[in-house]
């Protein structure tokens, strides 16, 4: 009798540490519905998004605002179109900028909202007029090795600088 006791308290924990592991990860993978924010969508247009994704954050100046609702592909530019659920509570002004980070040096994308001066704020439907697209670390790694490698080249089959003048 004693040890159906314990099975079942086992088990029990065991529940509650799935569950927990659940919960963890949720939290930690930024998965929450977009769709509850109460607020506004405006949309910014990258050649490049790189790593980000639905539900990415959007921040401006270290604090969440909002998240990435959707990202489509423009037919007509061929860029990437981020739509970015705002919370009402916070106001953009018309001249700000989006551009799209990594939270470390090989964390998550989100989208960084840099403030302008405008004195009219961003209402429902409105783009981002100045954007910045993700900077892709393998691009940086093949053009960092691309340019050393022809630094070598240049500087072994380039004759050397005749210093003398001729009287």
């Amino acid at each position: 009798m004693q040890s159906r006791a314990v099975e079942i308290l086992v088990g029990f924990f065991v529940c509650l540490g799935i569950a927990a592991i659940f919960i963890l990860t949720m939290r930690v993978s930024n998965l929450t519905d977009t769709s509850g924010i109460d607020g506004y969508t405006v949309t910014a247009a990258f050649n490049d998004i790189g790593g980000l994704n639905e539900g990415s954050p959007v921040n401006m100046a270290g604090v969440r605002i909002g998240r990435v609702a959707d990202i489509t592909l423009d037919q007509q530019t061929y860029q990437a179109v981020a739509t970015l659920r705002i919370d009402e509570r916070y106001k953009i002004p018309r001249d700000s900028d989006a551009q799209i980070l990594t939270s470390g040096l090989l964390g998550e994308q989100y989208v960084g909202v840099g403030p302008g001066g405008a004195m009219k704020n961003m209402e429902d439907g409105d783009r981002f007029i100045i954007t910045q697209s993700a900077v892709v670390l393998e691009q940086l790694i093949g053009q960092f090795m691309t340019s050393m490698g022809a630094g070598d080249a240049g500087s072994r089959g380039a004759p050397a600088p005749d210093n003398e003048s001729a009287p």
